[in-house]
């Protein structure tokens, strides 16, 4: 596996244990609020109630007002550092949920116009790669439209273990036969799109739409595929346990995998990101 399934996960630990370190800190906080409160409450019993009997301008002048400054300012710091802890622990679980969201978002598959009468027929023809979205290069192979969501081998000079992965396609190169994508990991720090490459057309292959795959084009019992790792942007190369007509999945259909180096774990991977394995994977 490369580093990017490792950064994702890694960053995700790490906000994990921050913000479970800020919540024991927040309890602790909360705890000296209730011992602030009980000592004051105390130490009011044991005024005696003529004393709270002067007049505004004699009780400022009073030993107690002091005091009770006191307790009303250990209130109000410990008012303002739970408020600011609060705080962080928002902002830690807010961007939790943002690289969670920026996931989901990547397997979403883009909207397409609404199937018209000639699109039933286009889909009998189509390959386990879907074809709403394409036409033919002039060599017989696939042209993939701009803004589709494709898997594709990174170049060496990008990555040295030349590693699939999401991506969007920008353009066709029609004279090269090459593409240009932008890769799907966007910039966390800036949400500037991801860095742009071109790689032939062989290093690509189509996200399909999960309508456009039948039953009889799903991947068998210890098939050696292509999948996007859950939770990454990354495709790895995965055996198949159970295809999705042997789950009872009743609102998504999904593959049940075991990944490569993955300590046999079993997971789930949506139907249209798990591909055919490119014939040069080893």
């Amino acid at each position: 596996m490369d580093s990017r399934r490792s950064s994702v996960s890694d960053e995700e630990e790490r906000l994990k244990v921050i913000i479970n370190a800020n919540l024991t800190k927040l309890e602790k906080i909360q705890e000296e609020g209730v011992h602030i409160i009980t000592t004051t409450n105390e130490w009011i019993k044991e005024i005696q109630p003529s004393k709270w009997n002067y007049k505004v301008s004699q009780y400022n002048n009073d030993s107690n007002s002091d005091k009770l400054r006191e307790f009303c300012k250990k209130g109000i710091d410990q008012a303002i550092r739970e408020e600011e802890i609060c705080r962080t622990i928002i902002k830690d679980i807010d961007k939790l949920t943002a690289r969670y969201s920026m996931i989901k978002d990547h397997q979403t598959p883009q909207t397409t116009m609404v199937d018209d009468v000639n699109s039933k027929r286009k889909r009998q023809r189509e390959e386990s790669v879907g074809s709403s979205k394409i036409k033919k290069h002039k060599n017989g192979s696939n042209i993939i439209k701009s803004g589709s969501l494709v898997a594709a081998k990174q170049p060496k000079n990008k990555d040295v273990e030349e590693n699939w992965i999401l991506a969007t396609v920008v353009s066709y190169k029609q004279e090269l036969r090459q593409y240009e994508v932008e890769d799907a990991d966007r910039d966390e720090s800036s949400n500037r799109p991801g860095e742009r490459f071109v790689v032939p057309a062989k290093n690509v292959m189509a996200i399909p739409k999960p309508a456009d795959i039948r039953s009889s084009q799903e991947f068998t019992q210890s098939t050696t595929v292509l999948a996007l790792y859950p939770g990454t942007t990354c495709f790895y190369k995965a055996a198949v346990v159970l295809s999705p007509n042997r789950l009872s999945q009743s609102s998504q259909r999904t593959y049940l995998l075991t990944f490569e180096d993955d300590d046999n774990a079993q997971r789930h991977v949506d139907i249209q990101y798990v591909l055919e394995k490119p014939p040069d994977m080893k």
